[in-house]
């Protein structure tokens, strides 16, 4: 035996906990770093680096601790079998990887690789577990310390600039934002409500401040992670623990002013907007169709032809006027034409059905998925000459296109094996796993996952994903031993 190496892995193991919590108090300051490189022009080299470098070094150690590692070893060789392959089909439709699409996999790989990571620390040392929910509830309160100093500074770039709505702060995309934050708080309010068992105050003021972010940001997700964290984690402390009522009722209360307030938060005032503008997009598309109804068939078709290239010009420049009627099927309806979720994913689809058959299988590049042209700034809410990605807006959609129906089988699986252990503890021994700790990860689970279906927020973006792997680290943790104390047995 080798004790000097002995050593230096108890040695490591023993530091985890504060790793971890350094770990993740990096994360908002490398997104607040890289807002502020993109303002002044700077390069992300610096931020990038260190990204990459504190995933090296989880990857690294959590090999080196890990007791089955050929758990990551069969992990890295489903990968490299995936991107060869993918590799091989890229080249039927004339592509290599591209820098962007390469890196584009690679922060998905990231994920796994972390989850994995997390998972043997927290088995390596339970602190780990404390160390998380530390660093979920310090990020919580950087993140509103900057919101807070972005609007008094005036320096806010809103989550809907053209419309001057939302509290962004300095980060550089509201999606991914919303799906942070919405795992941060209810990990947040589960620590406070733990720490002060007692104390009605600390998880009123927590859940204010966590609650009244989501508020503040004003996506639509954001105010349902705030409403699900709120109710879920109410009603989770009287289950585990009814002589806490005081907490839940102070917790309910505080949700239920917040949620009273959404009828004038940002999220229904720019939807509002939306409404609005999508009424004037209808009255001048209904002018058009009534003007192409007078004429021929030839007629009609260059009238709507026209409206279409207002509102799809990509699709137009790309695929020619008639195949965008056809793949709309003709429709005067702007709620449909105009919406950008559905543009992304028609032309997605129209992308994949000229492509060869393997591009349903192993996906297509992302540089295939961009063109150059007038369209509209959703920044600034003019149209100008620039060049529009169609890449789809849901992180689901995005894997099946990008990376096809092997891609998403692949990623669906990953997360199958977390659903089934975490529905497996809470069959076999409910009392056992259903835990405050619990229901706070499961709830920050199923809010990213919300995003990941309505919008490509958290699956291709790192700086939340690496949230994700943490929670699903924990719910595997909480779930495994739950399930061994039930059992007497237990593998991983």
């Amino acid at each position: 035996m080798n004790y000097k190496n002995v050593f230096w892995k108890k040695r490591l193991v023993c530091l985890l906990p504060m790793m971890v919590f350094v770990f993740c108090l990096m994360q908002p300051i490398l997104d607040v770093a890289g807002f502020w490189q993109g303002k002044l022009a700077y390069k992300s080299t610096f931020t990038t680096l260190l990204r990459m470098g504190s995933f090296l070094a989880a990857a690294a150690v959590g090999f080196l601790l890990s007791e089955r590692k050929w758990v990551y070893c069969l992990t890295a060789a489903v990968m490299a079998a995936f991107a060869a392959i993918r590799s091989a089909a890229l080249m039927q439709a004339g592509k290599l990887y591209s820098g962007e699409d390469l890196f584009n996999l690679a922060k998905i790989y990231m994920l796994v690789i972390y989850t994995l990571a997390f998972c043997t620390f927290l088995r390596k040392n339970s602190r780990v577990f404390q160390a998380i929910r530390l660093g979920f509830t310090g990020n919580l309160a950087i993140i509103a310390a900057v919101m807070l100093l972005s609007r008094i500074t005036g320096t806010d770039p809103y989550t809907y600039p053209n419309k001057q709505l939302g509290v962004q702060g300095w980060f550089l995309y509201g999606n991914p934002q919303s799906a942070v934050l919405s795992m941060l708080v209810p990990v947040a309010m589960g620590w406070a409500l733990e720490k002060w068992k007692n104390n009605v105050i600390p998880a009123a003021a927590v859940t204010m401040i966590g609650e009244g972010a989501l508020l503040l940001l004003g996506t639509r997700l954001s105010c349902a992670a705030m409403a699900a964290s709120g109710a879920g984690l109410a009603v989770s402390l009287l289950l585990v623990d009814r002589r806490r009522w005081r907490q839940s009722a102070a917790v309910a209360a505080v949700t239920l002013v917040l949620a009273a307030l959404i009828p004038v938060s940002p999220m229904v005032r720019n939807q509002q907007r939306v409404s609005e503008s999508f009424a004037r997009k209808q009255q001048a598309f209904d002018e058009v169709a009534e003007a192409a109804e007078s004429g021929g068939e030839t007629e009609k078709k260059q009238r709507l032809i026209e409206a279409y290239n207002l509102y799809v010009p990509g699709i137009v420049k790309r695929f020619g006027g008639e195949k965008a009627l056809e793949a709309y099927d003709f429709s005067t309806d702007v709620n449909r034409v105009a919406n950008r979720r559905i543009m992304r994913l028609t032309f997605c689809r129209l992308l994949q059905e000229e492509s060869p058959a393997s591009a349903k299988w192993f996906g297509m590049d992302v540089t295939r998925m961009k063109v150059q042209g007038v369209d509209l700034n959703w920044r600034t809410g003019e149209r100008e000459e620039m060049v529009t990605s169609f890449d789809p807006e849901n992180d689901f959609h995005g894997i099946y296109y990008l990376y096809g129906a092997v891609g998403l089988i692949l990623i669906m699986v990953f997360f199958f094996c977390f659903a089934q252990r975490s529905l497996r503890a809470m069959i076999f021994c409910f009392k056992g796993v259903y835990t405050l700790e619990f229901a706070a990860a499961a709830i920050a689970c199923c809010a990213d996952l919300a995003h990941c279906v309505f919008t490509a927020s958290t699956l291709r973006y790192i700086n939340a994903s690496v949230y994700l792997a943490m929670i699903l680290a924990v719910l595997w943790e909480l779930s495994g031993k739950a399930l061994s104390q039930n059992r007497g047995k237990f593998r991983w």
